[in-house]
């Protein structure tokens, strides 16, 4: 009897003490709920907390800014082959077409250039359609400085020319061309012999899709016209909300300055120091940062060159990762580089700048980059339709039927348009379409053509 009452009495003891466990987690989730809400809805208080009390350190984190490289980013786009006067654009879902022609003239020296100008740019592009040749095309101009490492140093003089595409003659043994579309010049360059023979076996690979295009002049400008239609296939990416703190502390917080505001206005947060820097994020992940105060170290003249080695330094401050990322564009009057995320060969073009970003460095020496706090992380499963989209003739007859003034588009080219998931807030749909340069921005062809943006 009296082990029948011990018994009893130890599992009441027992039940009492057992509401302890699920009360302490249920206090333990729900103080994670009220800080992450908090965190959220007035972020720039914890942000600007954290930017605070950070201790000092370099603006970059260097294991890995040390990883990028200018060869990583400022990369060919597309590679073209023509033969028996009909120029293909290569392209694959399976392995990276641009990869594979960059490793076939990785071993490339240079001994000798010599430079010629064409009158007039028919002239320019009936050497360009040169039969049995591989072009590999740059979407904006860089400078043969970026083939330092394939220059025999006894060369001088040639690293601030400018080129858009790199023209390699299979029939023509021992020479590459370097070709500047807006100054019509072609760069002539002796090379080691056997350095691009791999180069001839790309477009026999089963995995290599062939798409017939033109090169043909349109207000002035050299432009690729699709001759077929073009099946491009849809994609979806996790996507990632980096903490505003992070570039708060990477951009403001390196100025010798010890005080860094931050004001909440309508949808944006704004953080400024007393050392004439100043960023803005949107509540749309948007962000733009402007450094007004004068970098003697990047002040004066800037060439071409110069323009993007500075751009590039500073895209390295933001301290992302640029796997997919290229060069995208550049502007000569105001020196703005645009660099884009890469899908599948075609850039991402966003109005919210989901994987892009603008950074510029003027002659003065102030420095000004817009970019999301949004970044691509991986694909994931989605639709596996791909999209066909029409041939540029069809384009044009569209811009046509729907009003578009056509002397002020500067460019078209396939890129891809985001869009949320309907699933997931944290997942962007990505859909191919044709983008227009109009009055120098990008917009999607089909908004112009139904009317949905001001002309």
């Amino acid at each position: 009897m009296k082990n029948m009452k011990e018994m009893i009495c130890g599992m009441r003891n027992r039940k009492d003490w057992s509401w302890l466990l699920p009360f302490s987690l249920v206090i333990a989730v729900l103080i994670s709920i009220v800080f992450t809400a908090l965190i959220w809805i007035t972020p720039s208080h914890f942000q600007f907390f954290a930017s605070r009390t950070a201790p000092k350190t370099d603006r970059v984190d260097k294991n890995v800014a040390d990883k990028q490289t200018l060869s990583d980013v400022y990369l060919p786009v597309s590679l073209t082959y023509c033969e028996n006067d009909t120029r293909y654009q290569l392209s694959s879902t399976k392995v990276d077409v641009i990869d594979l022609a960059r490793r076939s003239v990785r071993n490339v020296k240079i001994r000798k250039i010599t430079g010629e100008t064409f009158r007039n740019r028919e002239q320019y592009l009936r050497f360009l359609n040169l039969n049995d040749s591989y072009s590999l095309n740059y979407s904006a101009p860089v400078t043969l400085s970026m083939f330092r490492n394939h220059v025999e140093k006894k060369m001088k003089g040639w690293g601030s020319c400018t080129f858009s595409r790199i023209l390699v003659p299979l029939g023509r043994k021992g020479v590459i061309y370097f070709m500047d579309d807006h100054n019509l010049k072609v760069y002539t360059a002796q090379i080691n012999a056997s350095s691009v023979r791999k180069m001839s076996s790309i477009i026999a690979r089963r995995d290599v899709k062939m798409v017939r295009i033109e090169y043909r002049i349109f207000n002035n400008r050299i432009m690729k016209y699709y001759l077929q239609q073009v099946d491009v296939p849809k994609s979806s990416y996790l996507i990632n909300r980096e903490n505003t703190g992070l570039f708060v502390t990477r951009l403001l917080g390196s100025s010798s300055s010890s005080t860094v505001n931050a004001r909440e206005q309508k949808k944006q947060t704004v953080y400024t120091d007393d050392a004439g820097q100043r960023m803005v994020v949107r509540n749309n992940g948007y962000a733009s940062y402007t450094n007004y105060e004068k970098d003697t170290s990047g002040s004066g003249k800037h060439s071409l060159h110069d323009s993007l080695d500075l751009s590039f330094e500073r895209l390295k401050l933001l301290d992302v990762a640029l796997d997919d990322v290229r060069y995208s564009e550049f502007d000569f009057q105001n020196k703005t580089v645009v660099y884009r995320s890469y899908i599948n060969g075609f850039p991402i073009i966003s109005a919210d700048e989901y994987g892009s970003y603008h950074v510029q460095v003027s002659d003065s020496g102030s420095e000004h980059i817009v970019f999301s706090l949004y970044t691509l992380q991986v694909p994931v499963p989605a639709d596996s339709a791909t999209v066909t989209l029409p041939d540029m003739e069809g384009v044009m007859e569209d811009l046509k039927q729907g009003g578009v003034d056509l002397g002020r588009v500067n460019g078209i080219q396939i890129g891809y348009a985001t869009s949320r998931n309907e699933s997931s807030p944290l997942v962007i749909d990505l859909t191919p379409t044709y983008f227009v340069k109009y009055n120098n921005v990008w917009i999607d062809y089909r908004d112009l053509v139904h009317g949905e943006v001001a002309q």
